[in-house]
């Protein structure tokens, strides 16, 4: 029965840790803007707002190594290296991605916590060339 017993709780231990640490991460954004690269000026333009930047779900799933943009075109990024988290001066934390999206271009994904402004969340997927961001929100 002891034997039993130690069985059962080893298996629940196992379901319980393998359900936390395969969970996928949601978000929702609320607004977006892009940034472009001025190959002739050799400076980025302003933000210009993304008129359908809001109500998109985007999905941070760890143990597929993977970050989806689930917009009017989806986006799928394989995450190929991670940074350490970094703090600036301000409090505002930062964790970065390098990573390849469905094109096989490299990008940088990061994911900022911007504790100096009561914890707002943005995203920042950054291009050689191009830089979108989406303020967003936990769903979890």
């Amino acid at each position: 029965m002891k034997l039993l017993k130690t069985k059962l709780l080893t298996i629940l231990f196992v379901l319980a840790f393998s359900i936390c640490y395969s969970q996928v991460t949601k978000f929702k954004t609320t607004s977006g803007s892009t940034k472009f690269f001025n190959e002739n000026t050799q400076r980025w333009k302003d933000w210009e707002k993304l008129t359908n930047g809001a109500d998109i779900l985007i999905t941070l799933d760890m143990t597929n190594e993977r970050i989806k943009i689930f917009s009017k075109s989806e986006q799928v990024f394989d995450i190929i290296k991670y940074y350490d988290k970094k703090t600036d001066s301000d409090g505002d934390d930062t964790i970065s991605f390098q990573c390849v999206d469905q094109d096989g271009l490299k990008c940088k994904i990061r994911f900022v916590i911007l504790n100096s402004q009561d914890g707002r969340k943005q995203i920042y997927i950054d291009y050689s060339d191009m830089i979108i961001l989406y303020n967003i929100y936990n769903l979890n």
